[in-house]
């Protein structure tokens, strides 16, 4: 007897056999068994999810000789042999090759006879988004009014290529594709069943390179029997026939790109295709274990990944920096679009590698990272800070020391003039809601429109607290971020992104947090409503006023270097290659 394809072998029968799609079962069986079973079904979703499977399933409960069924029996006649495919009450049609009108006008002539054998007629028709418009056209009349008799099933990958008018007069069901837990799950039953060994980490690989196919698994397994050579079906066997780059493997490419050795990265490059590896394959594994990389740094541990348990894996997570993992993904894609028009596909994967090695370029990414892990940490610790020292209700004996000076958390020259609690007394006495909701309209939008803007980020990480007719206060956690706030130059550029937004502000003064405190419960301790117009007790900010250069000046832009030692009072040295 001719040997049977694990994949058909395997097919289910009944709708407790089907994988995953539970929402899709429930519908159906509860359609049945109330006798509300539509005229024609959509069933739409990857490939190798089980719409086929489904369709026959479904007639055979419509036409099982103890039904209609939530559940076939599959003992009846009627059952085996839509099974077997010989019951010509269930008509399977493959849209791709019969895709003409003429075909389907022979559809539409044979439904109109009543079924031989079953309660009803039932028309599969399969990839139906490759019929032709004069195809569609022909089948819209049947498929709205059917006879009672006749239910059509229609299955697609590609719903969105289906005219409006045919997917209007469909019950419309979306296939998921299947989880790794669930393939795995089926992958053990047959395996069992067909007294297959086979290691965890090959059959996790399987269902990993299935990616949601149930089929595609079935298969892969199948070749994977036939490939090994051993009692054991081992990850190596799974690997020589799915194409893919083993995690150990790709662990040591990217350790040798983040040490910057480029030779000894090209040498694996040239290992792995040797091997018969696909360049796109390879690009592909390379984005997926770091993105593997990403969800392990962020804790997003939903799936019980086996990576995530590797001790290599683990170290290399721990070494590398966000900023980097999403300037690889960047050259990975970049050289993954552009090789689509070239035939030299080698020769962009082993450029992105070099790029991906280039010391300077990580060197670039990890600053960037790292200045931003500092300033987080920097924040949470002076707000720690504030909130320890900030009083839960404030009395007149706390607020009359104001007149302390408060130490600036930068180096500030004590000759340099500050900023007078007068001009945050004559915004905070003219400030207007309606004003403030305008500016805050935007807050948001500027973050996301001006991302790669360090001036911008920093202005709405604060707390925008009181806006008047042309200048508004915001309120940060340090004094050097103010301080750079407050500058002429970030003063200018400021300005100029409001007009972007026709915001046409005169001025704005940025204050630390443990002085707004302050300054807060004096204004509220003084406040009447028959005196709105505070008078504020004599503070020093520690902010320093604006230097508005001279005529011979002009604004420069500070170094990263400078950056860094303005926002955290300490000198670095910036290695150059």
């Amino acid at each position: 007897m001719a040997y049977t394809a694990l994949y058909r072998a395997y097919r289910p029968q009944k709708f407790s056999e089907v994988v995953g799609q539970q929402h899709i079962i429930k519908t159906l069986q509860n359609a049945i068994r109330l006798n509300k079973v539509a005229h024609a079904y959509l069933f739409c979703g990857p490939r190798g999810t089980g719409k086929t499977s489904l369709a026959k399933i479904l007639a055979k409960a419509l036409n099982c000789e103890r039904g209609p069924a939530t559940e076939p029996c599959d003992e009846c006649e009627i059952c085996l042999g839509i099974q077997k495919g010989t019951i010509p009450d269930v008509i399977e049609i493959d849209a791709a090759s019969n895709n003409g009108a003429d075909d389907i006008r022979s559809l539409r002539d044979s439904v109109k006879y009543l079924p031989s054998v079953g309660k009803y007629k039932v028309y599969i028709i399969d990839e139906v988004h490759m019929l032709s418009n004069a195809a569609f056209n022909a089948l819209l009349k049947t498929l709205e009014e059917p006879p009672k008799h006749v239910i059509f099933v229609l299955a697609t990958t590609e719903p969105y290529k289906l005219p409006n008018t045919i997917l209007s007069r469909c019950q419309r069901f979306d296939f998921q594709s299947l989880s790794i837990e669930d393939i795995s799950k089926r992958l053990k039953v047959v395996c069992e069943q067909e007294r297959i060994s086979i290691d965890e980490e090959a059959l996790y690989q399987i269902a990993s390179s299935a990616e949601g196919a149930m089929r595609d698994a079935l298969s892969l397994l199948d070749q994977a029997v036939s490939f090994s050579v051993s009692d054991t079906i081992t990850l190596s066997d799974v690997l020589s026939v799915s194409g893919n780059v083993s995690s150990k493997t790709l662990n040591e490419l990217l350790n040798a790109c983040l040490d910057q050795d480029g030779a000894k990265a090209l040498m694996f490059i040239d290992r792995i295709l040797k091997e018969g590896k696909e360049v796109p394959r390879v690009i592909n594994d390379l984005m997926l274990f770091l993105r593997d990389t990403l969800l392990y740094k962020n804790n997003a541990k939903t799936e019980d990944k086996l990576l995530f348990h590797q001790e290599d894996f683990q170290k290399f997570a721990k070494t590398i920096y966000t900023g980097v993992i999403y300037f690889w993904l960047d050259v990975l894609n970049e050289s993954l679009n552009n090789m689509r028009f070239s035939n030299q596909k080698r020769a962009f994967l082993e450029l992105a590698i070099l790029k991906m090695a280039d010391a300077k370029l990580q060197r670039d990414e990890s600053v960037e990272d790292r200045l931003s892990q500092l300033e987080r940490r920097l924040g949470e610790i002076k707000e720690k800070e504030n909130t320890a020292k900030e009083p839960t209700v404030p009395s007149v004996k706390e607020i009359e020391p104001v007149k302390e000076t408060i130490v600036p958390q930068t180096s500030v020259s004590q000759s340099a003039e500050e900023i007078d609690v007068r001009q945050i007394q004559e915004i905070l006495n003219t400030a207007r809601k309606d004003k403030k909701a305008k500016l805050s309209e935007y807050w948001n939008r500027m973050a996301e429109d001006y991302a790669s803007v360090f001036i911008v980020q920093i202005l709405v990480a604060g707390e925008l607290v009181a806006v008047n007719e042309d200048s508004f206060i915001v309120v940060l956690q340090d004094v050097g971020f103010c301080n750079r706030l407050m500058s002429y130059e970030s003063f200018v550029k400021i300005r100029e992104i409001l007009r972007n937004y026709q915001l046409n502000f005169k001025d704005y003064i940025c204050i630390p947090k443990a002085v707004w405190n302050k300054i807060k419960a004096d204004y509220r301790l003084k406040y009447r409503p028959d005196q709105p117009m505070v008078e504020l007790s004599p503070i020093s900010t520690g902010v320093l006023k604006r230097k508005v250069p001279s005529q011979n000046e002009s604004p420069k832009e500070s170094t990263l270097e400078e950056q860094v030692q303005e926002y955290f009072n300490e000198k670095v040295e910036m290695v150059e290659e």
